[in-house]
């Protein structure tokens, strides 16, 4: 029988210390997003499906092992549950990696009903290539179920309805009724878009969202700066400053200097987050390398740039890149 596997996000890292994930005050992301696992979890098999999940053993492994075990049962789908950190705006946010059609129609099945059973707005798709989303081997998806500060009232308040939620997405994308039994086939579960660009990332001048946002996070760690030499700010307007970071980046690493920051750009940003995520890694930081700066990310930067007197501010500059050996 098909085997699909539920992951509570974050854990215990592989030193064997508590993750809790993002936080804010006396929240946390592993505190929160635990019930709505294990809602997740006993709906699925309420309806006989057979899933395997770390609530079984207590939240006792990170992501990366969740991965490995997935891969090693054969799993049919993956699904990891999260919330967001507390800067994040209100809204749902699922992750799939960029070259998965079947990723992607996992994501939309999951968001749509959620949205349908949940009063929580959505943020869209991202299709980034995550490690929970690259290194497993069945369609994947990371599901932000909202932010930590923005949607607290929901993930403290209704953990079983948005467990249920999501298990209903599953279903659907499953093609699987909620009485346990096939859905005919005149009735199949809804099909991603199919252009051959869809999921690409591409952002300019002039867009507002919050995938700039994430995109000015990153370059701004990645310490390029605006024509004036000044930080970028994280205000998930594309406007002239950001456009000039773009530039910055595509001509340090050979690009078209187009200002337009498409997949080239994207790998080339993730690749330099990734070297520095490595090199924490060696110092004895427990991150997942992912190429994206997160929470986690910023904060284990901050710490090594304390730990070795230079200045905390969260950017990887020369100073920080010589100390960390890259």
């Amino acid at each position: 029988m098909a085997i699909d596997f539920i992951a509570w996000g974050h854990g215990t890292q592989t030193d064997g210390t508590p993750d809790c994930g993002c936080t804010d005050g006396s929240y946390t992301e592993a505190g929160l997003v635990g019930p709505i696992t294990k809602a997740f979890v006993a709906k699925l098999r309420a309806c006989g499906l057979n899933v395997a999940s770390d609530v079984d053993t207590n939240n006792d492994r990170n992501i990366t092992f969740c991965v490995r075990d997935a891969n090693n049962l054969g799993a049919r789908t993956y699904v990891s549950v999260h919330c967001d950190f507390s800067g994040a705006p209100s809204g749902t946010y699922p992750i799939c990696h960029p070259n998965s059609p079947e990723g992607l129609r996992l994501a939309q099945c999951l968001d749509a009903a959620v949205r349908a059973r949940i009063p929580i707005g959505t943020r869209g798709i991202l299709r980034r290539s995550d490690f929970e989303v690259s290194e497993t081997d069945m369609p994947a998806v990371i599901f932000e179920t909202g932010s930590i500060r923005a949607d607290i009232a929901i993930l403290r308040d209704k953990p079983t309805e948005y467990g249920n939620a999501l298990a209903c997405g599953l279903m659907d994308y499953l093609g699987v009724a909620y009485d346990g039994t096939t859905i005919p086939p005149e009735t199949p579960a809804p099909v991603p878009e199919t252009t051959e660009t869809a999921g690409d990332i591409l952002l300019e001048y002039g867009d507002e969202n919050i995938a700039v946002g994430q995109m000015q996070r990153d370059l701004r760690a990645m310490a390029y700066e605006d024509q004036n030499g000044n930080e970028l700010v994280i205000d998930d307007d594309f406007g002239p400053a950001t456009e000039y970071a773009v530039r910055r980046l595509q001509s340090f690493h050979g690009l078209e200097v187009d200002g337009i920051y498409g997949p080239l750009s994207d790998a080339a940003l993730m690749g330099e987050i990734r070297q520095v995520q490595e090199a924490l890694v060696v110092k004895g930081y427990d991150l997942h390398v992912d190429g994206a700066v997160g929470q986690q990310t910023d904060l284990a930067i901050r710490d090594f740039q304390a730990k070795n007197g230079l200045a905390v501010d969260g950017i990887v500059g020369n100073a920080t890149r010589a100390a960390l050996g890259i």
